[in-house]
């Protein structure tokens, strides 16, 4: 009966440690997402030809911002 007790305890804090890994995990999605959104949003009427440079430029903008911001 004491064996028990030890395995769930050691169960349980095995899935604790799971379950705090998932929810960074998810929290640092979330981070990405948010960029990914602001970089559509800022570059969706730009042209073809110009993308790659506005794409360097509008990620410096929002880092830079992110930063500031904090």
């Amino acid at each position: 009966m004491i064996a028990y007790f030890k395995m769930k305890k050691n169960e349980w804090k095995v899935k604790a440690i799971i379950y705090g890994t998932i929810v960074s995990l998810i929290d640092n999605q979330q981070d990405i997402l948010n960029v990914i959104s602001k970089m559509y949003t800022a570059l969706k009427d730009v042209p073809q030809d110009e993308i790659q440079k506005e794409f360097v430029i509008k990620l410096a903008e929002i880092i830079h911002q992110e930063n500031k911001g904090r």
